[in-house]
């Protein structure tokens, strides 16, 4: 079965049972991981409903409530283009273009690629990034964390040039409104990740109620770190109704701090008695490369283009987005002999 016609009787099957999710999440729920099974060939996906078959089998946890939430409070459309496009285009046809492409050019191609972009500068850059998304899918990304520096509207029609990529858009509460919202209405495989702070509250609330998929992300230091190991800031965060929980570290932050955080994390995900899904931006992202390719490969580019890397520490390197292809880029930072893994 060719890719789009594979696409869309998955979409077809997924559009089915979501209606019928709100009359039994569980059963609902466990049929669509079963689908995910028989459609899956790559150990990624295999390895995923299994542990997703595993932890609902847990009748008391939390992510039925998750799943029953967002399935009443999100548009079917956000759903259904979001979750294809991280779930089959990304992770099932994206991931058998990594894998050969790797095998061929004996280097390691990251799943997913974070850009921190500066809506200043971006009218001057535009056709470069359009670019650099086409050389991407060329290369099997079709996952981006995309990182707004100086406000998200500069970037509507960069992501509404790449319909069937996943974008998660990082920003600030205080651009949400109503009239970005308004820009953004159509634009149903982006989902945004909020930063929490002061206003995080209203613009979660303002997303809720014009039913986009949304996040939230927490930034910690030294200073705060125990904060989420207490679990304060999950019982604060909970009333946010976010699908995702990302805890990002600030630069410096110790490797021992976000050691900590990350066993947490992984503890309190077993737990499942939150309904989010929490999310270590780096570990999680080498997690899921490693099972993909082997070799765990991160990869970010800094709003002046340079090519960032985040494991064991934040390290900026000559190889810049600007003045060269991504895949010369990925050949000369990340060859087969180089294990970048938490």
């Amino acid at each position: 079965m060719n890719n789009a016609l594979n696409r869309a009787v998955i979409e077809t099957i997924v559009r089915r049972e979501i209606k019928n999710i709100h009359d039994s999440p569980e059963r609902t729920t466990r049929n669509l991981i079963d689908l995910g099974r028989f459609f899956t060939e790559g150990r990624f996906q295999n390895l995923f409903f299994q542990a997703a078959q595993n932890m609902l089998g847990n009748e008391n946890s939390a992510y039925y409530r998750l799943i029953s939430d967002v399935t009443s409070n999100v548009d079917t459309e956000r759903l259904v283009s979001f979750g294809l496009n991280l779930g089959y285009n990304s992770c099932t046809f994206g991931a058998d273009t990594i894998r050969t492409l790797e095998s061929q050019e004996h280097s390691n191609i990251p799943w997913s690629i974070t850009l921190s972009v500066s809506g200043q500068i971006y009218g001057q850059l535009e056709e470069v990034y359009r670019s650099v998304l086409e050389q991407g899918k060329n290369l099997g990304i079709y996952t981006w964390m995309i990182y707004a520096q100086d406000g998200i509207e500069p970037l509507l029609e960069l992501l509404s040039a790449c319909p069937d990529c996943a974008f998660v858009l990082y920003c600030s509460p205080e651009e949400i409104t109503d009239s970005i919202l308004d820009e953004f209405e159509t634009l149903h495989h982006v989902m945004f990740a909020v930063r929490w702070k002061e206003g995080a509250e209203a613009a979660c609330q303002l997303l809720r109620a014009r039913h986009f998929l949304y996040s939230v992300f927490y930034v910690y230091g030294e200073w705060n770190a125990e904060n989420i190991r207490k679990d304060t800031v999950l019982c604060e965060l909970e009333h946010l109704h976010p699908v995702f929980t990302a805890f990002v570290p600030e630069t410096g932050c110790s490797g021992h701090a976000r050691e900590a955080v990350y066993r947490y994390i992984c503890q309190t995900r077993k737990t499942q008695a939150y309904p989010m899904l929490l999310w270590d931006p780096v570990h999680d992202t080498c997690l899921i490369d490693r099972i993909i390719s082997e070799d765990a490969c991160l990869a970010g580019f800094d709003s002046d283009g340079y090519l960032c890397t985040f494991h064991p520490d934040f390290q900026r390197l000559d190889s810049n987005l600007f003045r060269q292809p991504l895949a010369s880029i990925f050949k000369r930072e990340f060859p087969k002999s180089n294990k970048v893994a938490p």
